[in-house]
């Protein structure tokens, strides 16, 4: 279905094109959610509300090859009101691991890839809610600086600064973890004072 159709569909209403949106958008809202929320029942939570705003601000958007950018827009900022109303500060989804492409992965490397992802996940729950966004939209959802600008409605020069400023203090915090995770190791595979 093409994007004018569908927006002409929406805006009269036509629960199937509501349907067929659902189906196409559901799973990057999702994500971009629960990246803000840290919560599936508030991530879906967000991407229903999305769907309900979408019935009033449907004749808000202009042009129809914008509509996925929109209401991801609207996930956005949904889940940082969420965010806002109920103090939670956390974010970070989860990814499969165990096949590259065709290849399979050794166990091994599966549970050094798990163990390094859930370190970097601790230290993107330690960043500001600013810098966590700046880095989702850089890394995951793989956009420019000048489209993170244009998405976020902040000063290019602000984006710079906030991806250098996550950016460090995302290292601390991942030097600090690994720092934490190694003592611990050491303090299980300690045999001082073993007898």
């Amino acid at each position: 279905m093409e994007k004018e159709t569908l927006l002409q569909k929406l805006k009269n209403k036509d629960p199937q094109a509501l349907r067929f949106l659902y189906e196409m958008f559901y799973k990057p809202l999702f994500q971009a959610a629960f990246f803000i929320v840290n919560d599936v029942g508030l991530a879906e939570d967000v991407v229903h509300e999305v769907f309900l705003k979408l019935h009033h601000k449907i004749d808000q958007l202009q042009d129809p090859s914008k509509l996925g950018v929109w209401l991801r827009r609207m996930a956005v900022n949904t889940a940082w009101d969420m965010v806002r109303n109920r103090a939670k500060s956390t974010l970070i989804p989860e990814t499969e691991i165990g096949y590259a492409g065709e290849q399979f992965i050794s166990p091994e490397l599966i549970c050094l890839d798990k163990e390094e992802r859930l370190l970097v996940q601790k230290a993107l729950r330690g960043l500001q809610p600013d810098h966590r966004i700046v880095l989702y939209l850089k890394y995951y959802e793989d956009m420019s600086i000048d489209q993170i600008s244009n998405f976020l409605n902040i000063p290019v020069n602000t984006v710079k600064s906030r991806l250098i400023r996550a950016r460090m203090e995302l290292k601390k915090l991942l030097y600090k973890e690994r720092v934490e995770s190694c003592h611990f190791k050491d303090e299980l595979t300690d045999t001082k004072g073993v007898k």
